[in-house]
């Protein structure tokens, strides 16, 4: 399966965190730029982005299918999921890792490093 946008998941922060602590997950904020862009790439684990501001815009690469989510949606990376990503306007987010190892080793993998 790839990449998932699940609308109006929660309302605010403080429910995406209760979420993500259910999960098992652990969190780290983001925030991207109107405009910022992320080439094709993937990730070594699943991650979960909970949208709290703005508009956040994932393209499946392996389905060439674009996904907009915005505040309250939830987008679900698959670990080795070939995606990219761009914010129509300014997005903060708080993203859900696997554990505490998966976020601290987190980094964007090149297409072509996939083995």
């Amino acid at each position: 399966m790839g990449v998932t946008v699940s609308k109006n998941c929660f309302s605010g922060k403080d429910q995406a965190l209760k979420a993500i602590d259910a999960k098992g997950l652990c969190p780290r904020d983001g925030a991207m730029s109107a405009g910022d862009l992320e080439d094709v790439h993937w990730h070594k684990t699943s991650l979960e982005i909970y949208v709290l501001e703005g508009s956040f815009e994932t393209r499946d690469a392996a389905t060439d299918r674009s996904l907009l989510a915005g505040p309250g949606d939830l987008i679900s990376i698959p670990s080795v999921t070939h995606h990219a990503a761009r914010c129509p306007q300014p997005a903060r987010y708080v993203v859900g890792f696997e554990s505490e190892a998966a976020l601290a080793s987190f980094k964007p993998e090149r297409p072509e490093d996939l083995k």
